[in-house]
């Protein structure tokens, strides 16, 4: 039986196939994963400039998708709860008319990057700033993918949800060891190669998705759109820069003067990438979870996902996070292991990886809140991350009067302490607030 396209709604929430997806998309999350990861001992062999680069642009386009990082949880509801011919044609119209929109946005970024071009290379230290071009097409792939896994995900397309992740990470591993073993194209020439492997990729969701979004259109009512949308986005935005704004902001904040004293390419990013890698593990169990609660909502079910979800991430997110504290500097070897100076950053392994299990809970949380359209979390999530930002803001100065162990713990435990804020936040609005209070 496919793992990805069972069940039919009456038993959506059961938890043999909640688990059943569940370990379907951890497993394409993993097969992907270990090709995407295997990347970073690749790129690694590049100079150590190189490598900052390409891992900063890496979050960069991350950053870029923030415009449409509501899109993905918008369309997964959406499309969970078109049940009827005109819902469906509703949401047909609706994403015809925001890819049309997302072409748009994007010509405008890639304008304002020609424009300010060397403003930007200089402050990211981008070298001659050839990176940036094919960052911004990576961009353009990540605007896009979160529509087209939106609408997989709503129809409980697990399957090629998973597939699309597996065969972006094999692609991006193949034409990345190309790219640099054998053409030594440096940082521009890896996040080329990840442009074409996500172009594929895309191509492929485009394809599966075809039948939801090629029916006759209806009108959209896209003031009401707008505004059911909008929450998804500033929720899905915030929880982006809590997760991925770190590396950037080190990029940016230590000065070149300082760059081999700080080290950022060993001393913090390689634990960084260990702590992204755990996210995207157990974030697939939100991932599975959010349609069924949609359509539970939608359809007047009940469904236990919630449970399932939270106490999942919960076990495995423990289990990580007691694992690197014995032995931190084994994922390092694991994943790193063409360059060992990578291994300074075991002090910040178990740092990063508990700060990122509670934004996993938080997230879970969170993603249960939105599939339930309980938006009063979004103006909590936006606020905590602005307190995140004006942190960050204020201690850039003191970071560099750290020594560079001192600085690179920090920043984790910063994001930790944002994360159980969310959390917290998060919990007393799912547990101890009635559901009717949206």
């Amino acid at each position: 039986m496919n793992p990805g396209t069972e069940p039919e709604p009456g038993s959506a929430g059961t938890r043999g196939s909640f688990f059943r997806q569940s370990a379907w998309m951890g497993l394409a999350t993993v097969l992907g994963g270990v090709f995407m990861t295997a990347v970073h001992p690749v790129v690694f062999r590049m100079e150590r400039a190189e490598y900052e680069v390409f891992s900063a642009m890496l979050r960069a386009f991350l950053l870029l998708g923030i415009p449409s990082a509501g899109l993905q949880t918008a369309f997964a509801q959406q499309s969970a709860a078109a049940i009827h011919p005109e819902d469906r044609a509703r949401l047909a119209g609706t994403v015809r008319w925001v890819l049309a929109g997302i072409g748009v946005l994007w010509l405008t970024l890639l304008l304002a990057a020609v424009l300010g071009r060397e403003a930007i290379a200089g402050q990211l230290r981008l070298g001659d700033g050839r990176a940036l071009w094919p960052t911004l097409g990576v961009g353009l792939m990540w605007l896009l993918l979160p529509v087209l896994r939106g609408l997989l995900q709503g129809a409980q397309d697990f399957a090629t949800l998973g597939w699309v992740a597996i065969l972006d990470g094999f692609l991006r591993f193949s034409l990345i060891l190309i790219c640099v073993f054998v053409l030594h194209l440096g940082a521009a020439g890896a996040l080329s190669a990840a442009l074409l492997a996500m172009g594929i990729s895309t191509g492929i969701a485009f394809w599966r998705t075809r039948a939801l979004w090629t029916l006759p259109g209806a009108a959209v009512d896209w003031g009401a759109w707008i505004r059911h949308m909008l929450p998804f986005t500033l929720g899905a935005g915030a929880l982006l820069v809590l997760a991925n704004v770190d590396v950037l902001y080190f990029q940016a904040i230590i000065p070149a003067s300082q760059a081999d004293r700080f080290a950022l390419g060993v001393g913090y990013t390689p634990a960084a990438m260990i702590g992204f890698a755990l996210v995207q593990f157990t974030g697939q169990l939100a991932v599975v979870m959010f349609p069924k609660i949609a359509r539970s909502v939608a359809g007047g079910e009940r469904t236990d996902a919630l449970t399932l979800a939270f106490l999942g991430t919960l076990i495995l997110g423990t289990l990580a996070v007691g694992f690197v504290t014995l032995f931190p500097a084994f994922p390092l070897r694991l994943v790193f292991f063409t360059r060992p100076e990578a291994v300074e950053a075991a002090p910040i392994v178990p740092w990063h990886t508990a700060a990122m299990v509670l934004f996993t809970l938080a997230n879970v949380l969170v993603a249960n809140l939105l599939a339930q359209g309980r938006m009063r979390i979004v103006p909590w999530a936006v606020g905590i991350v602005l307190l995140y930002g004006a942190t960050l803001y204020g201690i850039r100065d003191h970071l560099l009067t750290l020594s560079p162990v001192a600085a690179y713990r920090l920043m984790p435990q910063i994001i930790g302490a944002y994360s159980l804020a969310l959390l917290a936040v998060a919990a007393w609005m799912t547990w101890a607030q009635p559901r009717s209070r949206r």
